[in-house]
């Protein structure tokens, strides 16, 4: 048994240890926020956002070569494609993120010659609109900050949500911008204000003895969830990724619980003080500073903590794969679906602000 549970969290280290897995909510999850967004929209509101998309540089490849035939089938101003592509645009920064290590296997199976040649050209393109640093920005929690040891000088920080959201609301409003460029940008806000409610997207957890690089946003924090004897460990972030769903045939249906368990008119304080009125980059923190407290409250709970300070049990060298029970999953749900309506609510008052600047 010793030997089995040493090889499963060998295995499971190897998955998560590069910071770069981190998805924030998974492809339904952020269809659902953009759903919810979608919504609320005008149909001005709405047409702005559709008509931006299909300007999309890379609309061929990434949208219309992806749309299920009954979508593709339907003309261009029909409203339900019109609302795929908007929906799909909120996943279409974690698509270059798999398109880029895709074509980079495939590249390094080739030999010289025009098939390499066509697919580096294309991974050139991919690389231009990807930027995986984009979509996190974690602040450390510490469960031992004394034990840790000093932290060596701050080296250069990339560019994360933090920056990057509020450059693309920017460039989404700028008219002077070809429609190119701004497509780009609302896809990005599509996806970004989705990342910025996710609160493993804007925390890490420290462990002096077992997590001294942090757990990447809980890429590797490895947790078991509640089930039967044998599940398989699995990432703390991952969990979270699939708290909203993870089947695009319920997506609607969970977008409905959502908003009926989180209407807009509870959540109206929150939502009078996060317009930009003070500016798109004191919006974006407060987002992030809301995903946090969420993080070091709720997420990395008592027992998680708890878990990273007790000595180990006998025989064992880590605290790996930390049991989950089923009342922290239905708790963390609960906090995951407000997270979301908050999401889509903003998202819809960032379009609909961007609308009513764009017109001339």
């Amino acid at each position: 048994m010793r030997g089995r549970t040493a090889a499963r969290w060998t295995i499971a280290a190897a998955i998560v240890a590069a910071p770069g897995t981190a998805r924030a909510w998974n492809e339904s999850g952020h269809r659902i926020v953009a759903r919810i967004a979608w919504d609320e929209l005008t149909r001005a509101q709405q047409l702005f956002a559709s008509e931006l998309l299909v300007r999309h540089p890379r609309f061929a490849e990434d949208f219309a070569a992806r749309m299920p035939p009954e979508i593709a089938a339907r003309p261009a101003d029909d409203a339900e494609r019109r609302q795929w592509v908007f929906m799909h645009a909120a996943i279409w920064p974690d698509l270059l993120k798999g398109a880029n290590r895709q074509l980079a296997d495939k590249i390094a199976a080739l030999p010289v010659g025009a098939e390499k040649a066509e697919l580096e050209r294309r991974l050139a393109d991919v690389k231009r609109y990807d930027n995986p640093t984009w979509h996190y920005d974690n602040k450390p929690i510490h469960v031992d900050p004394y034990a840790l040891p000093a932290a060596a000088p701050p080296a250069a920080r990339p560019v994360g949500v933090q920056q990057a959201l509020p450059n693309a609301l920017r460039e989404l409003e700028d008219r002077s911008l070809s429609a190119e460029r701004r497509a780009v940008a609302l896809a990005w806000v599509l996806h970004l204000v989705g990342d910025s409610h996710q609160p493993l997207h804007s925390a890490a957890l420290f462990s002096a003895r077992y997590l001294p690089q942090g757990d990447f946003g809980g890429n590797a924090f490895i947790v078991a969830p509640p089930g039967p004897a044998g599940t398989t460990p699995t990432r703390l972030h991952a969990v979270w990724d699939d708290l909203l769903a993870d089947d695009p045939k319920t997506e609607r249906a969970v977008k409905r619980r959502i908003v009926a368990a989180n209407p807009r008119r509870s959540l109206k304080a929150e939502l009078a003080g996060s317009d930009d009125s003070a500016g798109v980059e004191a919006m974006v923190n407060l987002w992030l500073d809301e995903s946090f407290r969420a993080a070091d409250s709720s997420v990395y709970d008592a027992r998680l903590r708890a878990a990273l300070v007790a000595p180990p049990k006998a025989g064992a060298t880590s605290p790996f794969p930390v049991a989950l029970d089923r009342r922290y999953l239905q708790a963390s749900r609960v906090l995951a679906m407000r997270r979301a309506a908050l999401a889509g609510y903003r998202l819809a008052d960032c379009i609909g602000r961007a609308e009513s600047r764009a017109r001339p």
